[in-house]
């Protein structure tokens, strides 16, 4: 079982490195979408088949061989290659080290930046809590844009308010009735209305097809054209707080 949930982690390539992994996840991912789409199906068993024009596509667009390679296999050499130019570019040295070592070493580097940004003192704090204070600051600041008075609420209710504040706002933008809607029900409003836009994008034929099936249909059949177009799910950068 933790096999499995590595591999379909790795197939996310992003998700097991989202650099600030405190117990609340917050995630900024950026173009990285589609992992989020993954990381949504990790209970599925044939979750790893289901996205494999994803994994063939970020093979080949890093130059790792795709011949003969059980897809597995592919998906754990995709993601140590996606840890090891992170690394890179980073300034951190690979040699020798395991892919653990490695994330964790990506990991604690950006939090140190974060916190030099943020004039946060880290002297003599224990990497965990000086993330935790990182992460603090990044919900006070992103409420503060929001219009959300941050004052004496704890990290999990601030965390709830800025999520759901940002789901709302993204819905409005597409047009998205909001009234009574729970933040869940309104991301998957958005995940389905930005697959309609994407299948619109690419001329696609609707026909009775629901959401689901549109999925699919794009990255089995058009995922290159999606990513070069930046269509969802690989160019959508709402900047979201993720549960």
């Amino acid at each position: 079982m933790k096999n499995k949930f590595y591999v379909l982690v790795a197939t996310a390539v992003m998700i097991a490195l989202t650099w600030l992994a405190t117990p609340a996840s917050a995630a900024s991912h950026g173009n990285d979408t589609w992992s989020m789409e993954v990381n949504k199906d990790h209970h599925n068993k044939e979750s790893l088949e289901k996205y494999k024009p994803l994994i063939l596509l970020e093979a080949k667009e890093l130059g790792i061989e795709t011949e003969g390679k059980e897809l597995q296999a592919l998906a754990e050499e995709v993601f140590k290659k996606k840890v090891y130019n992170m690394a890179d570019e980073m300034g951190i040295s690979t040699e020798g080290k395991t892919i653990e070592e490695l994330k964790k070493e990506i990991h604690q580097q950006k939090v140190m930046e974060k916190a030099k940004e943020f004039s946060i003192e880290t002297d003599g704090k224990e990497a965990k809590v000086l993330a935790k204070e990182v992460y603090k600051e990044m919900l006070v600041r992103k409420a503060a844009k929001l219009g959300i008075n941050s004052d004496g609420k704890e990290t999990e209710e601030l965390r709830e308010a800025v999520f759901f504040q940002m789901v709302k706002n993204e819905a409005t933008e597409l047009g998205i009735e909001t009234e009574g809607k729970d933040p869940h029900e309104l991301k998957e409003k958005i995940r389905e209305t930005k697959i309609y836009d994407t299948a619109k994008e690419l001329g696609l034929d609707l026909g009775d097809k629901n959401s689901e099936q549109l999925f699919q249909e794009i990255i089995n059949e058009h995922a290159a054209e999606a990513k070069e177009n930046k269509l969802y799910p690989f160019g959508d950068k709402s900047d979201m707080f993720h549960h």
